[in-house]
């Protein structure tokens, strides 16, 4: 396994680069961030990664118990062999649940004016994608990324929870290419999040990785957004809570602020790497990205034309899902189709003419990782 991490680049370095590279010119990767396949339950399959890190000018030969090191300029200067490598210690990695949190009290806040109903058809589809896009990537959520890989996760955890994504279906017969949709060595490849304030339906999202920083942004925002100017409205509003999701990727807090008080829930676990997403997690998400819109006529038909209507949407179940949950109506989702159970398709395989309907879901022109069978 041989990955490149470049980001700038000095003319010394791109020498080094071009040498190696006609070299060992097999499945090379230009990317923003390096994935440690070590920390994975898959690691069995890696014996050794090496990592040739040109922003420090450094060869670096990793092992699942192993950690060396040289320079590149020695290896510019003279042949080099394993005795010249030097023991390092990589960056330690916090375990689960010994990241600081915030102090007590917490508070059980919910958001207010919600339909149960409603809401449990959207936690029934989301809650799944936002359960099975955190296991296909686990190899990195379960280690150190950087800030690129960071607001691309925020941005799909939003795109989920929102149904802001597109749905691909492969309907025809095919040869499977083999491998994996995500293995250890693959990046997310969408677009990141811009901005670190995103407004969703009646709350903002504040995007942070560390708790103590979202809650300065949301205090800066809260101080531009509410009048200084002394009137009745302003006097109003002051008084009022303003809402905010703090999201890290790891947990995400509801957070309410006024003039002379802040409130704020428990961080609950949402994206770790090594366990599922906390029920509470997708609640407060759940709750807070909902947008309620207003009854459609499709709405006002008996359930069983609703299901009628949406079984014409697409191929597969998956898109008639989500078309079912942005127009609130039909019946709730429950993951089986034709009398058979949908499974997360893992790789490419052989499609025939009986195959069920393939459905990915696709951020843009960008696959997420997750797709359905």
């Amino acid at each position: 396994m041989v990955r490149c991490s470049v980001t700038s680049v000095f003319i010394n370095s791109e020498s080094t680069f071009d040498v190696v590279y006609s070299h060992i010119a097999r499945e090379w990767h230009q990317q923003e961030d390096i994935v440690n396949p070590f920390h994975n339950s898959r690691r069995n399959h890696i014996e050794t990664c090496w990592i040739f890190d040109l922003d420090n000018d450094v060869l670096r030969l990793n092992k699942e118990n192993r950690h060396l090191q040289l320079p590149l300029s020695l290896i510019r200067a003279r042949s080099v062999t394993i005795t010249d490598f030097e023991s390092y210690a990589p960056l330690r990695l916090s375990e689960p649940g010994s990241r600081p949190f915030l102090a007590s009290p917490y508070w059980n806040l919910r958001c207010k004016g919600l339909d149960p109903e409603r809401l449990g058809r959207r936690r029934a589809f989301v809650g799944r994608v936002l359960n099975d896009f955190a296991f296909q990537w686990r190899h990195i959520l379960c280690g150190r990324y950087n800030n690129s890989t960071f607001r691309k996760f925020a941005c799909a955890i939003i795109r989920i929870a929102t149904l802001d994504f597109n749905v691909v279906e492969a309907t025809t017969s095919r040869q499977g290419s083999g491998g994996f949709l995500v293995w250890l060595h693959n990046l997310p490849e969408w677009d990141p999040l811009k901005g670190d304030v995103v407004p969703v339906s009646r709350i903002s999202i504040v995007v942070s990785r560390h708790i103590t920083h979202a809650i300065a942004i949301a205090r800066k925002h809260f101080a531009k957004t509410t009048p200084s100017a002394p009137s009745q409205i302003a006097s109003t509003l002051s008084d009022e809570y303003q809402t905010y999701l703090i999201l890290t990727v790891r947990e995400v807090i509801l957070y309410r602020i006024k003039n002379d008080s802040e409130i704020y829930t428990k961080p609950e676990r949402l994206f770790d790497g090594y366990e599922s997403p906390s029920e509470e997690a997708l609640q407060l998400l759940l709750e807070a990205t909902y947008g309620h819109l207003t009854g459609t006529l499709t709405c006002r038909l008996p359930l069983e034309l609703q299901d009628r209507i949406l079984d014409n949407v697409s191929a597969g179940p998956i898109e008639r899902a989500r078309v079912g949950c942005l127009l609130e109506c039909g019946s709730i989702f429950t993951w089986k189709c034709g009398g058979r159970n949908i499974e997360r398709e893992e790789g490419c395989r052989n499609r025939t003419q009986s195959t069920p309907v393939e459905s990915h879901i696709w951020f843009g022109d960008h696959p997420s990782g997750v797709a359905y069978k």
